[in-house]
């Protein structure tokens, strides 16, 4: 059942459709995303992310603020509870974007299933998880990417925080919730991929200007 998300994601979604289950899903995405945390964290050096901020304009403040929490001993705890907690906010708040706009289209929301449709497109991001962990612990460096951001010779400047956004794996998730969308409210045409790709590329610019504008020294 859970491979159908990968093999047959029609079939998935049409289960979804007359039950909503989002339990296993939500527990499996939520463990390869700590495992990618952990693992990012295990090779994680200071030195490197210093160097980063500073090629990126930090101020001296923002470094030894880093610096400071890179050092302390519960930082991994710490970092794995942080991921645990963002991970699980992001799916319901994504679900609840989604949910609150499909009477755009024509339809009435229902969070159960809508939420359902983005546990299971999100075992995408699970493997993606497990992929990056892969490649992490291969490189032995936490900076690693499966976006098109792979194709820029370099990090700095705004299209790398652009790119990096257009996740492999995000794009193929993204598709199949407009597609889950579709099958399981019974949406004619091509209208819960405007909106749910409308509402992605809105958040790309929007995310990208918030967070990452050059920061001043």
């Amino acid at each position: 059942m859970i491979f159908d998300i990968f093999f047959n994601p029609r079939n998935y979604f049409l289960k979804l459709k007359e039950k909503p289950f989002f339990i296993i899903p939500l527990i499996i995405i939520l463990l390869f995303t700590l495992l990618q945390s952990y693992v990012a964290t295990r090779y994680t050096k200071v030195s490197e992310i210093i160097k980063r901020m500073e090629e990126r304009g930090a101020s001296k403040e923002q470094i030894e603020r880093v610096e400071e929490f890179m050092r302390r001993p519960a930082r991994i705890i710490i970092g794995l509870v942080t991921t645990l907690i963002f991970t699980l906010l992001f799916l319901l708040i994504i679900s609840l974007i989604f949910n609150f706009s499909l009477p755009l289209i024509g339809r009435e929301g229902n969070f159960m299933k809508t939420f359902a449709i983005v546990c299971g497109a999100g075992l995408v991001s699970a493997l993606g998880s497990l992929i990056r962990s892969v490649i992490i612990l291969l490189r032995q460096s936490p900076f690693v990417t499966t976006s098109l951001a792979l194709f820029l010779p370099q990090e700095k400047g705004f299209l790398f925080p652009f790119l990096s956004r257009f996740d492999f794996f995000a794009i193929w998730q993204i598709i199949l919730i407009a597609f889950g969308l579709k099958i399981v409210f019974d949406l004619k045409g091509k209208k819960s991929y405007y909106l749910v790709i409308g509402i992605w590329l809105l958040w790309i610019i929007i995310s990208t200007f918030l967070f990452q504008r050059p920061m001043r020294t």
